[in-house]
């Protein structure tokens, strides 16, 4: 749909407006393909092994994936003091 762009319904909450982002994302399967393969690069960058121990546990689904992919994610971006952002 390239050209055409719907602004989001006013009235919404910031919960709403991630839902339906996320339902949007989701359902863009090349879109989440890109997301994942640049996200899979950037884990590998930072921490090629530690990237790699997380991605095996996520396949195998193992049950402390999720822990791990936080903790990685905590590290790879992490959260910027409320006074240094742009207003």
């Amino acid at each position: 749909m390239l050209g055409t762009c719907r602004k989001i319904p006013s009235g919404l909450n910031e919960f709403q407006n991630f839902r339906l982002f996320e339902c949007a994302v989701k359902d863009d399967d090349p879109l989440v393909d890109a997301v994942v393969e640049k996200l899979y690069r950037m884990m590998k960058e930072f921490d090629a092994s530690r990237a790699e121990d997380t991605v095996e546990l996520i396949v195998d689904r193992d049950a402390t994936a999720g822990s791990k992919f936080r903790v990685l994610l905590a590290d790879l971006w992490p959260r910027q003091p409320a006074s240094s952002v742009a207003a």
